[in-house]
C-alpha cells in the first residue's frame, strides 16, 4: 500500500483527496504487479499499456465520481437554502426577477436574462452601494423579521412570503434606499451603462458560454431595478423623504438618470 499523505482539513477537499487517492492508489498497484512480472523494472511501453487498461476499467471511477456528485449536490441544496435565509439579497433581485428565464421573460432565445447574472449582479451592488451600507441595511431587515417572528401577521405567511416582505413599509424603504444610491452612479449615463455591460460579461461564471448581457438586456433590467425610485420621485411627499436622506442634489441627479433611463426604455420598446 501506499503511504497517504495528509489531506487538507477542509472535509469537502478530504473526501475528494481520498477518493481520487484511491484511483491513484489502484493504477500504483497495477503497475507494481507489473513489474513483479517483469523482473522489478518498467518501460515505458508497459506503462503506458497499463494507463490503457484502466480506460476499460468503466467502474474505477465510480467511487470518486459518487463522493463529488453527492457533495455537489449538497453544495446545490445549501444555495438553495442560502437564498431562502437571505431575505435582503431576494427582496434585490425580486426587482427584476420576472426578467430571468424560466419566468415571464420566457427562455434565453426570446430576450430572458439568464440566471449567471445573479453573481455579478451582486457584485455591481457590493460595489456602487458599498459593504458598510449593505450589512446595515441587512441587519435591519433581518430585524423586521424577526419582529414579526411571533405573530400571526402576512408578514409571516409562507404563502407569498416575499411579496409580504417586499410589501412591508419599512422594508420597501430600505431596498428603495439602496437602489437610489445604485442610480446614483449613473450620472454620466452612457459611460456607466457600458462599464455596467462590460462588468456583467467579464464576471459570468466559467461555465456560461452561450450567452452575453447584451444592451437590451441591460436597459430592460436598469428599467426594472430602478422601477420604484421612479415612483418615489413621481411623488412630492415621498420625493421629499428621499431629499431628507439623500440632498436635493442628488435627487436632482436621480430625476436625470431615470429620464435617460425612460427614454432608452421607450426607444427599445419602439424599435421591437
Amino acid at each position: 500500500m501506499i503511504a497517504v499523505n495528509k489531506p487538507p482539513r477542509d472535509s469537502f477537499k478530504q473526501r475528494h483527496h481520498v477518493a481520487a487517492f484511491s484511483v491513484l492508489e489502484h493504477f500504483a498497484q497495477g503497475l507494481v504487479h507489473h513489474a513483479r512480472d517483469n523482473g522489478g523494472t518498467l518501460t515505458e511501453e508497459q506503462i503506458l499499456k497499463a494507463v490503457d487498461s484502466l480506460r476499460d476499467q468503466e467502474t474505477l471511477f465510480d467511487a470518486a465520481w459518487a463522493v463529488l456528485e453527492s457533495d455537489m449536490d449538497s453544495i446545490k441544496a445549501r444555495e438553495k437554502a442560502a437564498v431562502r435565509h437571505d431575505p435582503f439579497g431576494r427582496l434585490m433581485v425580486s426587482r427584476f426577477e420576472y426578467l430571468l428565464e424560466g419566468g415571464e421573460a420566457g427562455d434565453l432565445e426570446h430576450g430572458a436574462l439568464s440566471r449567471s447574472i445573479l453573481q455579478p449582479f451582486f457584485k455591481v451592488i457590493r460595489m456602487m452601494v458599498g459593504m458598510d451600507m449593505l450589512q446595515e441595511i441587512d441587519r435591519e431587515i433581518h430585524a423586521i423579521i424577526d419582529a414579526h417572528a411571533n405573530t400571526d401577521d402576512e408578514l409571516r405567511d409562507p404563502t407569498e412570503y416575499w411579496d409580504h416582505l417586499a410589501k412591508e413599509p419599512a422594508v420597501a424603504s430600505r431596498i428603495n434606499l439602496v437602489f437610489a444610491r445604485m442610480a446614483l452612479h449613473f450620472q454620466d449615463y452612457e459611460r456607466r451603462k457600458k462599464w455596467l455591460i462590460q462588468l456583467v460579461n467579464d464576471n459570468l461564471p466559467p461555465a456560461e458560454t452561450n450567452w452575453t448581457f447584451t444592451e437590451t438586456h441591460c436597459i430592460r433590467m436598469l428599467n426594472a431595478l430602478f422601477r420604484d425610485v421612479r415612483k418615489t420621485l413621481a411623488v412630492p411627499e415621498h420625493s421629499a423623504e428621499l431629499v431628507a436622506k439623500l440632498g436635493s442634489a442628488d435627487v436632482a441627479t436621480l430625476r436625470t438618470v431615470i429620464k435617460s433611463i425612460d427614454n432608452d426604455y421607450a426607444a427599445l420598446k419602439k424599435a421591437g
